[in-house]
């Protein structure tokens, strides 16, 4: 791109927000490759604390160093904008790799968030709350590394908080029910955000999801939701356990702190349990093969996807026979889950829509859950398309999809209860 920030080279966009753009910039004093956050004052004219916020996520940040959290090398200003410059993470979100590759292993899961609970337990014993914990704020690299990153809402204990009384700042799907009725933070809720996270990378769904955000909120304080195990076998009772004492409506009943949640997690792992990084590497590798990307949506969706078998659960000692094969064979377009590899080479995208949830079985093999976002990337064809929820009923469609083309399928199961 060319263009100059100060010490900066900017060398490409690499995200948008509705107020905020983040570039992939060189550092040219020191040559180091930098992500670097601008925000727009003009913009969040609406908002008139956003700014404060901005450079309070700035000094937050930058006062803890700690490996699983991205660390900020600078802030300024400059007329109407400001920003931010941070350690460049190559790889991708959680959110993402969630997108294509739907629920992950537990035991990798479960890897990813011990790593996040090191760094949320760092900040809190600095007086930092995170309150945006979520897939978007979660990086994996390349090299197997997770990062946690975005404390543009923090609660720093003993300082004023810069957010709107009575307005909900964040995302409505990870909010404890604490954030939802604006009180004050603890370690508590970053435990309940980081469970909505943990729940949705072993199902591939959200513990919560509504049509709107006041049935969002109002399902976050009442309702119980359904348990991890019931929605994926592969999920052993005791992590699901701990993944539903993370969710409890009073924060008393959660762990207390991130370190009681991380032993609690590590005891849920096999003794035998592959290597994180390695599994991560692949991970972001997978996700970012060509013909994926269709699959990633980039602003924050409701989705749930494939409870069905992941690659990812395969031990990391592949035989050289398979090593052989994976050399020569070209590779094909990943559909909604890694066991899965669309030979045809025009796919159909099927956009199904079924409230509140339902199993999608397609053609008799299960494809998961909804709600979900990402279209599915089925062949051409005929098909026949069953979605089915234990208490609501099941409904069954024909379906013929051209190559190439699309499709979508929408229904309300409680629409006749209306």
């Amino acid at each position: 791109m060319g263009r100059k920030l100060g010490n900066y080279e900017v060398l490409d966009e690499i995200g948008r927000g509705g107020m905020a753009i983040v570039y992939k910039a060189r550092q040219r004093s020191l040559d180091r490759i930098v992500a670097i956050k601008e925000l727009d004052l003009k913009r969040s004219a609406s908002d008139p604390r956003a700014g404060d916020r901005f450079e309070l996520e700035a000094k937050a940040a930058a006062s803890l160093h700690h490996p699983s959290i991205i660390t900020v090398h600078d802030f300024w200003e400059r007329g109407k904008k400001a920003y931010i410059a941070m350690e460049f993470v190559d790889g991708l979100e959680l959110k993402e790799a969630l997108d294509v590759t739907g629920a992950l292993d537990p035991r990798l899961a479960t890897q990813i968030v011990i790593q996040v609970c090191g760094a949320l337990q760092y900040a809190h014993e600095r007086g930092i709350i995170h309150r945006d914990v979520k897939p978007g704020n979660i990086m994996l690299s390349r090299k197997g590394d997770v990062k946690l990153a975005d404390f543009g809402i923090v609660f720093v204990s003993g300082t004023t908080d810069l957010t709107t009384t009575g307005a909900i700042i964040g995302t409505p799907s990870y909010m404890s029910p604490e954030q939802i009725r604006d009180e004050e933070p603890g370690p508590a809720s970053d435990v309940f955000s980081l469970g909505v996270v943990l729940y949705e990378a072993v199902t591939g769904s959200r513990p919560f999801s509504a049509q709107n955000e006041v049935a969002l909120t109002h399902a976050i304080l009442r309702k119980r939701p359904i348990k991890p195990r019931r929605l994926n076998k592969r999920i052993s009772p005791r992590l699901s356990r701990v993944i539903m004492k993370c969710l409890r409506k009073k924060s008393h009943k959660r762990y207390a702190t991130m370190d009681e949640m991380e032993a609690a997690l590590v005891k849920t792992l096999p003794r035998r349990t592959p290597d994180a990084a390695r599994q991560i590497a692949r991970l972001v590798m997978v996700a970012e093969e060509p013909g994926t990307q269709e699959a990633t949506i980039p602003l924050e969706p409701v989705r749930v996807t494939s409870r069905t078998r992941h690659l990812l659960s395969l031990s990391g000692l592949v035989s050289l026979a398979v090593l052989f094969i994976i050399l020569i064979i070209p590779p094909l377009p990943w559909k909604g889950d890694l066991n899965s590899v669309l030979v045809d080479s025009q796919p159909s995208r099927l956009t199904i829509v079924a409230y509140p949830w339902a199993e999608v079985i397609l053609d008799g093999k299960s494809l998961g859950y909804t709600p979900r976002v990402a279209p599915y990337q089925v062949p051409s064809g005929r098909h026949k398309l069953v979605l089915r929820n234990p208490e609501l009923g099941t409904r069954t469609f024909d379906l013929t999809l051209k190559p190439g083309g699309s499709a979508s399928v929408k229904i309300d199961f409680l629409e006749k209860k209306r």
